[in-house]
Order: structure tokens, then C-alpha cells, then sequence
């Protein structure tokens, strides 16, 4: 009788001891999470609500700063702007990433070396790029201008990024060179586990190459249109060293976007109170586009299959 009422002991704080263990295990964790993450989460959020230069004693202001951010007309445009440049990215990111992927989908020879030249540009910084593409883009000495000239097209020669009606366009444009090649990894990855067999099927019943396209490629690659537009949309708003490097806003804010316009709150003027409120804006708006993105895409999916 002892020994069942040990062992009936044993089974019942059995699970108390590894509940402890494994909460054991991932202390460490939790609390480098706790320290780096939700520590500066919370004193992010105590900050909007007070007036603070990031040297005095914070004062509580309550709801000003973001009663501020909504008044404020630079920093409503900003999400325009931001909104054109992400709508820009789905087309010259994701689109062209797509079409080229399709194009590249290819075993003949010299077909991966064009894969990796177009995928070259992903490994340059981004701030590296801006840099160089301003140089590109200059009105005087430019290359692209210079070429122009050349070529006797001088009357088509622009200054890109000096002017609002190309400054926003010229950007989307240099952020399509840079990111195109990730996306067509992603879909080349993707188009690699298609099976053959059913572009052979769809070529026997006369299906041409746009048929196939539209008919088996892109609804088989559903799933991963989904996750590109996601990943373009999220990193358009979090989008900031290319416009700094190469306007920083200029001309007269047509570039702003709100990360630009956060850092010059935040630490041009020394208003750093004032661009913690922006950023948690900007956080709220990203969290819901994305929490109603995923689930517009979920119900999508589940109608369809």
C-alpha cells in the first residue's frame, strides 16, 4: 500500500515537475524577450503621452501628441505617399519578380547566370543603393541624363529627384531594381515544384503560354502571391533609408513618408515625444492592415478550396 501511494504521489507532481522545467528552459528567453521587446514596447508607449525632448524630465501631455498627428498635414500626406509607393512595389516588386521568374524558369544554359545577375542588387544595402542611384538620377552629371543626351533624346532628360512629379516615381523605380530579384526567388522556388506533367496536359489540349500562365502557374501560386503582397506592403511602410538617401523628403515633401517624417520629428527637432507617438501610429496602422489582409486572404482561400 506504501509503495501505490508513492507512485500515486509521483503521477500526480509528475506534471508540476515538468511544467517547472520547461519554464526553466525558457526563462533565458523570456527574459531577453521581456528586456528588449516589451520593456521598450511599454516605455515607447508611456512616452506618447508625455512632452518629451529625450534630455529633461518627461511632463505628461495626455492625448496631444497623437490629437498633433492627426492634425498634422505633413504627416497625413506621408501616408499617401506611401500608399503610391507600395501600390509602385506590387507592380515593378512583385509583378515584374513574377514575370521574370516565369521567364527564367528555364534549365537551359546561361539562364541561371541571368537568375543571378537579376538577383545581384538584393545584396546591396539599401542606403547603398540610394547613394548610388542618386548619383544615377543627377540632373548635371547623371548617367542616365548623360545617356539621354547622347542619344539625342536630351528634350526626355529630367531632374528625377528634384522635381514632384518624378522624385516619388523615380524611387519606386530604384526600389523595383532592388527588390525584384527576391521576389522572383520566391516564385522560381515556387514555380520549381509544379509538375511538368500538367503544362505537357494543358500543351495537348492547345492551351498557349498565357493560357498556362493564368490557368496553372498563377492559381497554383496563389499562396505565394499572398505572402509577397504581404511582405510589399508591410516593408513599404517601414520603408525609410532609400527616400532618406535620395530626397529625404525633398522636394517640398513629395517624398515624406512616415518614417522620414518620424526621424525629423524625433531627432532634427528634438521632439522625440512627439515621433514615438508617430511610430505608434504607424504600428497601429501596419497591425491592422496586415490583421485584415491575412484574414481577407484566409476567407479567399477557403472559398476557393
Amino acid at each position: 500500500r506504501d509503495d501505490e501511494a508513492v507512485r500515486r504521489i509521483e503521477v500526480r507532481t509528475a506534471p508540476v515537475a515538468k511544467g517547472a522545467v520547461n519554464l526553466l528552459f525558457i526563462a533565458p528567453a523570456m527574459a531577453l524577450f521581456g528586456v528588449f521587446v516589451l520593456l521598450p514596447v511599454g516605455s515607447a508607449f508611456f512616452y506618447a503621452f508625455t512632452h518629451w525632448d529625450g534630455f529633461t524630465a518627461p511632463r505628461w501631455a495626455g492625448l496631444a501628441n497623437f490629437e498633433r498627428a492627426f492634425a498634422d498635414v505633413v504627416h497625413l500626406e506621408s501616408y499617401v505617399h506611401v500608399v503610391l509607393y507600395i501600390l509602385g512595389t506590387l507592380v515593378f516588386e512583385v509583378t515584374f519578380g513574377l514575370v521574370v521568374a516565369v521567364l527564367l524558369n528555364s534549365d537551359r544554359r546561361g539562364f541561371a547566370m541571368l537568375r543571378g545577375f537579376f538577383f545581384s542588387p538584393v545584396v546591396l544595402s539599401m542606403s547603398a543603393a540610394g547613394v548610388l542611384w542618386a548619383f544615377v538620377l543627377d540632373y548635371r552629371t547623371g548617367l542616365l541624363n548623360s545617356v539621354l543626351k547622347a542619344v539625342g533624346a536630351g528634350d526626355w532628360a529630367q531632374p528625377w529627384l528634384s522635381q514632384s512629379s518624378t522624385a516619388l516615381l523615380a524611387i519606386t523605380v530604384v526600389s523595383g531594381w532592388k527588390y525584384a530579384g527576391f521576389y522572383m526567388v520566391i516564385f522560381f522556388a515556387a514555380l520549381r515544384r509544379i509538375p511538368r506533367n500538367l503544362y505537357e496536359a494543358a500543351t495537348l489540349d492547345g492551351a498557349g503560354a498565357v493560357r498556362q500562365f493564368f490557368s496553372i502557374t498563377l492559381p497554383l501560386l496563389r499562396q505565394n502571391v499572398l505572402v509577397a503582397v504581404l511582405l510589399a506592403v508591410t516593408g513599404g511602410f517601414a520603408g525609410f533609408d532609400l527616400f532618406f538617401t535620395m530626397t529625404n523628403g525633398n522636394p517640398f515633401g513629395a517624398t515624406e513618408v512616415p518614417a522620414t517624417w518620424i526621424m525629423k520629428q524625433a531627432f532634427d527637432k528634438n521632439q522625440l515625444s512627439y515621433g514615438i507617438a508617430l511610430t505608434v501610429v504607424l504600428t497601429a496602422v501596419v497591425m491592422v492592415i496586415s490583421l485584415i489582409y491575412l484574414r481577407v486572404s484566409e476567407r479567399l482561400s477557403v472559398h476557393r478550396y
